[in-house]
């Protein structure tokens, strides 16, 4: 599994070294990545905070349970 993660990244660094000798509105790119992976963090991190307040309900339904 290493090995191919390893294979991976040589892949996306390979990709990344071929885009920016090859096309030329590198600006354009990068801006486009950059708005993805935040975009994909923000969506990731509402996500996070909807389960933990969801577990959170759900934990405390438990205790009340357990009290009666």
């Amino acid at each position: 599994m290493n090995t191919l993660r390893g294979l991976g990244a040589c892949a996306v660094l390979a990709g990344i070294a071929y885009t920016v000798t090859k096309v030329t509105q590198v600006d354009t790119i990068v801006l486009g990545f950059t708005v993805v992976a935040v975009a994909l963090t923000v969506i990731g991190w509402m996500l996070s905070v909807r389960r933990r307040r969801h577990d959170r309900r759900v934990a405390r339904g438990r205790r009340r349970a357990r009290r009666t």
